[in-house]
């Protein structure tokens, strides 16, 4: 390792051509998308200079012809690799003729300015305009993140790319809540990073979709996508084409999505990109110990030979090594992915939810991915998975304050009986009356479409209790920070809400939660049996409210609470 002068030294300027980022060399080698780690873990952090232009043509993913957006004429776009201390200056020219356009730095901690969210933190790109992103990687922050459009649908139609932050020591921390790793504690090592882009993919633009799904003649029900794609790389089988949704589709090649050196240890990098639909991975030949979620260290399983791991859901990360199982074999080795059908509310005929993909091989048409089912020796469940213990000494036992939500899709008949998202009653729109990102306006300016929790001029612990009253599961996604997230339930009847402000104990206190998402803990419960209303209320006595097994918490910065159940999230006092 550099000696550690060198990393506070003063930022140098390079270019984006450091990065194995060219044109040619991203197309010849996709959808294979090798990492290069030595390019950075070893020097001073940089400026880097990126030039993207963002515009959209007719691509075939899958097989099936669809309007794609490009950046740099690339999908999905330029994988941008630093190092933690680095500058990144991006500027976006959006060369689309009738839609601006905005990018979020999906888990990067970085100025409210540059988060790129349209309506509250920035303004759109307008056509045929610029925005420089200034983007400070904080020194204390690395691991897997990803960037993507942060207005309108684009993200559905490709406007996404993949964004590593390598670390220049052997652990990353995140700004006080993770610890350096202890000397006893066994490394993980690797040879090769590999990156895997996933998510579910739509044949019709994202717009015909939302447009759809806005009908009220649909129920509000989700649409179910027609296909996946790894690496913007995917493998539609014509025939399934539904009638009534005619496609204009070719066979296309076999893809070989990891190309694996054989004997030869990986550390592959993930990323849920998809809209809807969380997805496992398992592989018939390999095993894998699971390091990361959401670019944070995790408590190392138990459980070895896992060849299984999931479910991970949109916007989501894991990291995990890759090695050879001990069963050595001549067939072909391969990786299957499966779509969560428990998001899809109707069957779509077009969809094969769970989809195999060969490894270690060259690209060929002879392997039959239809008959290979996925073989699950051991599965691991990340949304089980705590933090790793140093990263858990900083919560306290009890927070300082607690605020309740309460979140659904509703169909009211005011808006024609179209689905919208409240959270307490509360649906979002743009600031209108003065029209300008709600970051750039004292809170006294904001309308009343801004729903917002107030904690008051000191620095506290919160607690954040989110009840998902809606029929379907949804991923909650924090930008700019990480919190812990220290229990989710799902009802088995009713509306599985929790409100600590009127119930004596959360649900299935002092047992174990039904661990369906986010990292489920155990729950312990040390109230009296006969508690008055201030004894109930959290904000009144918090010292005799500490109902959550906090080793079992997991620092994240997206959790999936299930459909009418609840997550209760605790917030650093640096985050607010």
């Amino acid at each position: 390792m550099a000696d550690r002068d060198l990393f506070s030294s003063a930022p140098l300027i390079l270019t984006g051509k450091h990065q194995h980022l060219q044109k040619d060399q991203e197309i010849a080698t996709r959808p294979r998308i090798e990492l290069h780690s030595e390019d950075h873990v070893y020097r001073a952090p940089v400026t880097q200079y990126l030039d993207w232009h963002i515009t959209v043509d007719h691509r075939r993913p899958d097989g099936v012809l669809k309007r794609v957006y490009l950046i740099n004429d690339l999908f999905p776009g330029p994988t941008v690799e630093a190092r933690s201390g680095d500058t990144l200056i991006i500027t976006v020219e959006n060369g689309l003729l009738d839609e601006s356009v905005t990018l979020h730095w999906h888990g990067l901690h970085v100025a409210n300015s540059m988060d790129g969210a349209a309506g509250v933190s920035q303004c759109p790109i307008s056509p045929g305009s610029q925005f420089v992103y200034n983007l400070t990687i904080p020194s204390d922050q690395s691991g897997t993140f990803w960037y993507h459009a942060h207005s309108g649908v684009s993200r559905a139609d490709g406007l996404y790319g993949g964004l590593i932050v390598h670390a220049p020591a052997s652990k990353s921390t995140v700004r006080g809540l993770m610890a350096q790793k202890e000397d006893n504690d066994e490394p993980y090592t690797y040879e090769k990073e590999l990156l895997l882009l996933i998510g579910d993919w739509y044949h019709r633009p994202a717009s015909e979709v939302l447009e759809w799904y806005m009908d009220p003649g649909n129920f509000g029900n989700e649409p179910v996508p027609d296909s996946l794609l790894i690496n913007g790389v995917g493998r539609f089988d014509c025939s399934m084409a539904v009638p009534a949704l005619p496609v204009d589709c070719i066979k296309g090649m076999n893809w070989s999505i990891m190309d694996l050196v054989p004997d030869m240890t990986y550390r592959i990098r993930v990323a849920n990109t998809g809209a809807l639909a969380g997805f496992t991975l398992s592989f018939s030949h390999h095993v894998l110990d699971l390091m990361q979620v959401d670019s944070i260290d995790v408590q190392r399983p138990e459980q070895r030979n896992t060849n299984s791991v999931g479910i991970l859901y949109p916007g989501q990360r894991m990291d995990f090594i890759l090695r050879p199982s001990s069963q050595s074999t001549n067939k072909q080795p391969y990786v299957t992915v499966q779509l969560d059908q428990n998001c899809f509310k109707y069957a779509n005929p077009a969809l094969n939810p769970d989809q195999t993909f060969p490894i270690n091989d060259h690209p060929t048409s002879t392997f039959n991915t239809s008959s290979q089912p996925p073989v699950v020796i051991n599965h691991l469940n990340i949304q089980e998975v705590p933090s790793a213990p140093s990263i858990l000494n900083s919560l306290p036992p009890t927070a300082e304050q607690t605020h309740v939500i309460y979140t659904k899709i509703q169909k009211m008949a005011r808006y024609s009986n179209k689905p919208f998202g409240y959270i307490n009653q509360t649906t979002w729109k743009p600031q209108q009356h003065p029209p300008a990102p709600l970051t750039t306006l004292p809170r006294t300016k904001w309308d009343k479409n801004q729903f917002t929790i107030t904690t008051g001029p000191d620095s506290v612990w919160i607690d954040l209790v989110i009840n998902n009253l809606d029929e379907g599961s949804h991923p909650f996604h924090l930008h700019g920070h990480h919190f812990y997230i220290l229990a989710t339930y799902q009802a088995s009847s009713g509306w599985g809400s929790y409100n600590p402000f009127a119930d004596k104990s959360p649900p299935h206190a002092g047992s174990d939660l039904e661990r369906d998402s986010g990292s489920s803990t155990s729950l312990s419960h040390d109230q009296p049996d006969q508690a008055t209303e201030d004894e109930i209320n959290p904000n009144q006595n918090p010292n005799i409210f500490s109902p959550y097994d906090l080793s079992r918490a997991a620092l994240r910065d997206t959790v999936n609470i299930p459909s009418r159940g609840v997550g209760v999230t605790g917030l650093p006092p640096a985050i607010y």
